[in-house]
């Protein structure tokens, strides 16, 4: 009879320890994943503000090209600056889409793939950056013509010229190392989480806080 009373006690407490341990989990899923959803909406406000940014420095380079048509290097240098001006419009509108379309009541793998995906499209926006570093002499020559209404060419003697090519090749060869090492299996590296400080660093948070819940449940 005593042994029955204990087994059942027993029985019991396993069924309290497990009701117990199921509330710890839901209550831990619902605050992770609040913080996940606080960190993304901080994130948020960056591509609003490329969008904004570059829709503004696009119309203006198209008009800055138009305006210089006679010149070849002042009309080439605003196409260029449009070109990834566009290019970022473009990268933004899908960063935005892609954190409105994350359901924190999704799985929390479902999460984890989709949350992934936002950050390879930040990384993204490096290699925009990477791909305009060999026309870096032209942005130069357009930021000077706008700031300082400065015409850089105005200088340029075959000294200069050669200076101009030999640059562009190193930018050449650097913007085809940072291509190569933007990869996505490098996502997760120490160093390209670096460069993701204040730039994407919450999707890291976000993505911590999906980990600690996957690891509690498979306690």
């Amino acid at each position: 009879m005593e042994n029955l009373d204990i087994q059942t006690l027993w029985k019991q407490n396993e069924l309290l320890l497990e009701r117990s341990r199921n509330l710890n989990v839901v209550l831990l899923k619902k605050m992770k994943l609040e913080k996940a959803k606080s960190s993304l909406k901080r994130l948020l406000f960056l591509p609003i503000s490329t969008l904004v940014f570059f829709i503004m420095l696009t119309s203006y380079a198209l008009y800055f090209s138009f305006l210089n048509f006679e010149s070849w290097y002042l009309n080439f240098s605003g196409a260029i600056v449009a070109f990834f001006s566009v290019w970022l419009v473009i990268s933004s509108i899908k960063q935005i889409k892609q954190i409105l379309s994350i359901n924190f009541n999704d799985p929390i793998l479902k999460l984890q793939k989709d949350i992934t995906s936002l950050k390879l499209l930040v990384i993204y926006n490096l290699k925009i950056a990477a791909w305009s570093l060999p026309f870096g002499p032209f942005i130069g020559v357009f930021l000077c013509k706008v700031l300082f209404n400065f015409d850089l060419m105005g200088l340029v003697d075959f000294k200069m010229l050669i200076s101009f090519g030999i640059s562009t090749l190193l930018l050449e060869v650097v913007s085809l190392f940072i291509l190569k090492s933007l990869r996505p299996k490098n996502s997760n590296k120490k160093w390209m989480n670096w460069l993701l400080q204040g730039s994407g660093s919450q999707v890291n948070i976000a993505l911590q806080f999906l980990n600690e819940i996957e690891d509690f449940e498979c306690e």
